[in-house]
């Protein structure tokens, strides 16, 4: 029987067991007392996949920590360990990301899921949430800047002068401390990261290298800040629904919002479309599928612009889903997604039946063209629907710049 007043009220990890002592699920939690509390109240609100979780826990441990970048750690340390069950399958799905930090002689730090491990890098992880990643990469940039790409044009990017990065030709010595010392945040070691940086305010301090003492002091202020309290990540989760509880929700919403408005009655398969292109040389698209419940990287595909030489957002489109829809053997979608509004929409309706509609990106505004009117649809910021679109936009976005970048360093060799 779990005795819920006796779980603390601290932050921290919680870890569930079925009558086997096996660790079926482990989570993270700004109050440990009130976030269990919730799987064991709120029946009514639990899709099936949580709710056959809660059905098997048997006994609940929790670890205590004292700062959210600990505990986030601290989460993907004991999903590393114990695999449970109902963190998902790690191995297949794509909500889990790891961190890699490459063994070059200039390390670079990058993410990936699990398909897409690189070799011979040193690799963190899982990490449930793919937006807590991020949050955790730019805290540490701002302690210890790093690269995330293996090549550096010779002149400064962005981030150099955000100092956020090293530049094109770092001291490999002093990159190569501070990248260990990225490690030891991934690794949990805090404390023992924050001597090592007072030892190295005191002999620079000693040495009477003053701008590098109060650098060096900086960080340990900066370190200290992040790991005394739960500063970035808003609510840690306040749904306790699975992720494929979470993506049902989603998928259910969005086909609630639109059959009004579209003849569809099913959301199987939804695909995505972007299109990258910078000066005049270099235009591409990209198609990204959602389908069995997840992204499918299996299925994307990204397209060379053939027919225009000129920034032209739309016409692009429409030749990229145009090149699309020749190929039935791929699959036929029950929903096209555009990024984009009214051009894009207006575009590319003139070449398809298929369900159809734009994301415009300035106030996330889902835009449908219905015969000669438009209906323009504004979710909540929270809605799963549309949290799922914007995931689908973000990632055709980032697959077309992708190819692009691609075809930008083929033509400099």
């Amino acid at each position: 029987m779990i005795d819920l007043q006796k779980i603390p009220t601290s932050p921290g990890c919680y870890i569930y067991r079925n009558k086997r002592g096996e660790v079926i699920y482990i989570g993270k939690a700004i109050n440990l007392k009130k976030r269990t509390s919730q799987y064991f109240q709120r029946d009514d609100a639990l899709g099936p996949k949580t709710k056959s979780l809660v059905s098997q826990i048997d006994s609940v441990q929790t670890l205590t920590v004292n700062s959210e970048i600990e505990a986030l750690i601290l989460e993907s340390s004991l999903i590393k360990k114990y695999l449970p069950k109902y963190n998902s399958q790690l191995k297949d799905n794509r909500s889990y990301l790891y961190i890699c930090i490459s063994k070059s002689k200039i390390p670079v730090i990058t993410t990936a899921h699990y398909s897409n491990l690189p070799e011979k890098s040193d690799i963190y992880g899982p990490f449930p949430s793919g937006a807590s990643v991020k949050s955790l990469l730019k805290t540490i940039r701002r302690l210890f800047p790093f690269r995330s790409s293996p090549k550096h044009a010779q002149k400064q990017c962005l981030y150099c002068h955000l100092n956020l990065c090293p530049g094109p030709n770092p001291d490999p010595v002093i990159y190569r401390q501070n990248i260990t010392k990225i490690k030891k945040i991934l690794n949990g070691r805090f404390n023992s990261l924050i001597k090592t940086l007072n030892k190295e305010m005191k002999i620079a301090a000693k040495s009477e290298d003053f701008e590098k003492a109060q650098i060096i002091k900086n960080q340990v202020d900066s370190l200290n800040y992040i790991v005394s309290g739960w500063h970035n990540l808003k609510n840690l989760y306040a749904d306790i629904n699975l992720p494929q509880d979470k993506q049902s929700q989603a998928i259910k919403d969005l086909l609630t919002t639109l059959k009004p408005h579209l003849n569809i009655n099913k959301l199987q398969r939804i695909e995505c479309f972007d299109i990258s292109q910078l000066g005049t040389k270099y235009f591409v698209g990209s198609m990204v599928v959602w389908q069995n419940g997840d992204l499918d990287n299996s299925a994307y595909r990204k397209f060379k612009i053939r027919t225009k030489a000129t920034p032209d957002d739309q016409y692009m489109m429409k030749e990229v889903v145009y090149r699309r829809l020749k190929h039935p053997e791929w699959g036929t979608p029950n929903l096209i997604v555009v990024d984009g509004g009214k051009p894009q929409v207006s575009a590319v309706s003139s070449i398809t039946k298929i369900p159809l509609i734009g994301l415009a990106k300035r106030e996330e505004t889902i835009i449908i063209k219905n015969k000669n009117s438009w209906q323009e649809i504004k979710l909540p910021q929270k809605s799963q629907a549309l949290l799922l679109l914007i995931r689908l936009r973000d990632e055709a976005h980032r697959f077309a710049n992708r190819y692009r970048r691609e075809l930008i360093s083929l033509s400099l060799r």
